[in-house]
Order: C-alpha cells, then structure tokens, then sequence
C-alpha cells in the first residue's frame, strides 16, 4: 500500500512538473534539462513519474520555472 501511494506522489508530481512547464515557460524538456544541468532522459523520468528527485533537484526545476517549490505538490 505505501509503495502504491508513493507511486502517485510521483506521477501526481511528474504531471505537475509538465503542465507548468508546458503552461508557462517555451522550455522543451531538453531545454529545462540543460538548464538545471540534467539529461533530458532524467526529466523524462520524472514528469512521467518514473524516478524519484532529490529536493535539490525539485529546488532546480522550481527555480527554472519560476515557481515556489511548494507549487510543485499542489
């Protein structure tokens, strides 16, 4: 049950990853990777809720897209 919950934390938080990016930035996924120093395979990852990032790495995303980090679990 708590890996089942997990599993929607991360897809919950993946979405909402790519709505705003998609909503308020011209960043591709390639585009948000370079900037916060990613590959573009590991923001796939995470917007398709396939990985787990590192609050640093959810503070690099909310920076790049102009967002409070707290934006990203609503």
């Amino acid at each position: 049950m708590i890996k089942e919950e997990q599993n929607k934390v991360l897809i919950t938080l993946g979405a909402t990853i790519r709505r705003i990016r998609e909503e308020t930035t011209d960043f591709s996924q390639f585009k948000l990777a370079i900037e916060i120093g990613m590959s573009e395979n590991q923001i796939r990852r995470i917007e398709r809720g396939q990985s787990n990032p590192t609050v640093k790495t959810l503070t690099k995303i909310a920076e790049a897209l102009k967002v409070d980090i707290k934006i990203l679990f609503e």
